[in-house]
């Protein structure tokens, strides 16, 4: 009897131990692109400034990558909004010029923290415009260095190297439509 007793409690406090263990929360921090504080006078509607986010892009978690060959989806630290969201809204703030009368297409597909310290967006991108049968397409890539370490360092350096992005879009559109 009395060893039924301590297998029991020993059974009782192990179920306790492991519940505890399952059920610990971890503090989740979200992150929106610096630049997205700032007030917009004028916005170009969606129809013609579209963004679309590739699939390794499109998670809610910031995206690490480890090594050569290794990804890591960061699970305490996520985009406040789906990063699709934020750069549609970006780049409908942002690319303004003929008056938002083409049609720009931007795909992300690359958009995370590297290895080497770097955050690293690139993509490919396609303008039309409205008034002729012009099309241009481009592609960007951008490196820039973390200042510091942590993620608010890799969310901001995201956010320059994505503005970098749109000016090297912006130049190319501009000298099409003669801006």
């Amino acid at each position: 009897m009395k060893i039924k007793r301590i297998l029991i409690g020993s059974v009782s406090s192990a179920v306790v131990f492991l519940a505890g263990c399952s059920s610990q929360s971890y503090n989740i921090t979200q992150y929106r692109l610096p630049h997205l504080s700032q007030s917009v006078d004028a916005v170009c509607p969606a129809s013609q400034r579209n963004v679309v986010v590739g699939e390794a892009a499109s998670k809610m978690g910031i995206q690490i990558q480890q090594d050569e060959t290794r990804w890591h989806t960061a699970k305490q630290h996520r985009w406040s909004t789906p990063l699709s969201n934020q750069l549609q809204r970006s780049i409908q703030h942002l690319m303004l010029n003929d008056d938002c009368s083409g049609f720009l297409t931007v795909m992300i597909d690359d958009f995370y923290g590297s290895y080497d310290s770097h955050a690293v967006v690139a993509g490919h991108w396609q303008y039309e415009m409205a008034s002729s049968e012009n099309t241009v397409r481009g592609t960007f890539t951008e490196k820039v260095p973390l200042k510091a370490d942590g993620y608010p360092a890799l969310v901001s350096a995201l956010d320059e190297a994505w503005l970098h992005s749109m000016d090297t879009i912006s130049l190319a559109v501009g000298s099409m439509s003669g801006d």
